[in-house]
């Protein structure tokens, strides 16, 4: 093996360290600069689902109270929204933990099986291992391209529409059955007419605001996922990346070209 193949592997060795040591620090760990704005939004979010679903808890139990069951109707539809706020939270952590896990992917297994394959392709000149190195490149960028793309992408969308999700977050009648003064409950028997009016606005706002999030948690991820994996199916299919050139076409159209 000659002085620049040596050279080579040694490079791809101190790589492969690099990466499991050094790399890994700073892709695994959700205090860094690399992954705080993706923690970022999603404990926005988090937090967001969580007032959201608490105001409607709450709201529920209070419109319950309304004599002669008057409330029961929109008491119900207001909690039928936990299981969907419980779906919402579920997706949401499970993105905010993808973040770590994408880096652990890259730095433990990706660039080390690269470096491992380039060197095998050094060793024994066996294009077939850099093919399947270039397929683990590949695969690495798209792995981890995942989560910043659905961060960019959703924010966007939290941003067009975060006034449909403040105004259910900051509605008047989740806030007082959420408070701890007298609030609704006080007021209950003498304005059922107008509570029953502002639950009825307040489920409305609710509806809005879980059709953002759920396009924002689960529509999006889930549409970035099958891209991610209709790429992969192409690099994995993809039979070589070697350049291959058919010299005999290559010189009738040298020849075509001098006539």
């Amino acid at each position: 093996m000659s002085l620049k193949k040596i050279s080579l592997v040694a490079l791809l060795v101190f790589i492969t360290i690099l990466s499991c040591t050094k790399l890994s620090r700073i892709t695994t760990n959700p205090n860094t600069k690399f992954n705080q704005h993706s923690i970022e939004s999603f404990d926005e979010k988090i937090d967001s689902v969580m007032l959201l679903s608490a105001g409607a808890a709450a709201t529920s139990a209070a419109i319950s109270l309304l004599p002669d069951d008057i409330g029961t109707p929109i008491a119900e539809q207001l909690s039928d929204f936990s299981k969907y706020f419980l779906l919402i939270l579920t997706a949401l952590f499970f993105e905010k933990y993808f973040v770590v896990v994408s880096g652990f992917i890259i730095s433990y297994l990706i660039i080390p099986l690269i470096c491992i394959l380039l060197i095998m392709y050094l060793i024994f000149d066996n294009k077939k291992y850099k093919d399947i190195a270039i397929k683990a490149m590949l695969t690495g960028i798209i792995i981890f391209g995942i989560v910043p793309c659905t961060v960019h992408i959703t924010d966007l969308i939290t941003t067009t529409y975060e006034t449909s999700i403040e105004d259910a977050k900051n509605n008047s009648l989740a806030s007082e059955s959420t408070s701890n003064d007298e609030g609704l409950l006080s007021k209950l028997a003498n304005t059922a007419t107008s509570k029953l009016e502002e639950a009825a606005n307040y489920v409305s706002q609710l509806f809005e605001a879980l059709a953002v999030m759920i396009v924002v948690t689960c529509l999006i991820p889930i549409l970035f996922l099958a891209l991610a994996l209709w790429l992969l199916k192409i690099v994995i299919t993809q039979p070589s990346f070697s350049p291959t050139i058919d010299y005999k076409a290559l010189k009738a159209l040298i020849s075509k070209t001098n006539e």
